[in-house]
């Protein structure tokens, strides 16, 4: 399973109705856009909030799979903010000197404790916002978005768009696998080159089947629309009917919750 794949189970997530998994999504978007600052209370916040995603992938139990391959992705990212910031940051206490390096006028041979702290902070403020969509995309279908979108009144156009969006990136992931093992059969392993190699003649073999493929594949769900009646001007009817309830309410509450708690701990110390 990808990391963008619906996975079916029969957990609270996967029952809920989207609308709140998409509030939960809204309230995330609200974490990471705060303005943040190198504190305590800014790191207590952004950890808080990336603590409460695991915890929903923990309830969601969809495996630790879509979630390792999401990590391996985002750990370098991770280990360039937090090296750059270190290096780049002014201010707080010096932890070690690499001697006077001067980049358009900032030095970056200087290590500090407020640099080290602050690339922190933004790590754990991307690994939430990482960590919500994937998430509303394993543990709601494709049908039930399309229901959900469809009674907040979105255009039917635009919901298509969207989950066909959702879709070809979990598609892109799956190609892109294929590919490799295929390529690996032929001799041709990725794994066992270098950084140089791979910048020099590793993705040309895997990024052409891939587009090509993408192509043809995008050709097939055109053709499979119109055979459906897709552009039939009639009113659309959802597949899914969704119903919102008490669970609903009670997850509503849940997400709120949530989020004074995180206003809680980001307003603690200042």
């Amino acid at each position: 399973m990808g990391v963008f794949q619906y996975s079916a189970r029969s957990t609270p997530l996967h029952r809920m109705h989207p609308i709140v998994k998409l509030a939960y999504l809204f309230l995330t978007l609200a974490v990471v856009i705060f303005p943040y600052r190198a504190t305590v209370s800014d790191l207590a916040a952004a950890g808080f909030w990336a603590l409460a995603s695991l915890a929903l992938w923990a309830v969601a139990r969809v495996g630790l799979r879509p979630l390792g391959v999401l990590m391996r992705v985002l750990a370098w990212t991770f280990a360039f903010i937090i090296v750059s910031q270190a290096l780049l940051y002014e201010g707080g206490h010096v932890i070690f000197s690499l001697g006077r390096l001067a980049f358009f006028g900032s030095d970056i041979g200087t290590v500090t404790d407020q640099g080290l702290f602050w690339g922190v902070v933004l790590s754990l403020r991307i690994l939430a916002a990482a960590l919500a969509l994937p998430l509303f995309v394993v543990t709601t279908s494709p049908a039930e978005i399309m229901g959900a979108l469809g009674q907040l009144r979105v255009p039917a156009k635009v919901s298509f768009m969207f989950v066909s969006a959702l879709s070809f990136t979990g598609l892109v992931f799956k190609l892109w696998q294929e590919i490799l093992d295929a390529q690996r059969l032929r001799g041709f392993d990725m794994d066992a080159m270098n950084a140089w190699q791979r910048a020099r003649r590793a993705y040309v073999p895997v990024v052409t089947p891939l587009i090509l493929l993408l192509f043809r594949k995008g050709n097939d769900f055109q053709i499979a629309m119109d055979a459906r009646g897709y552009a039939y001007p009639g009113r659309k009817t959802p597949l899914v009917a969704l119903r919102f309830g008490a669970q609903e309410v009670a997850g509503l509450a849940a997400a709120l919750a949530l989020f004074c708690a995180f206003l809680a701990l980001k307003m603690a110390w200042v």
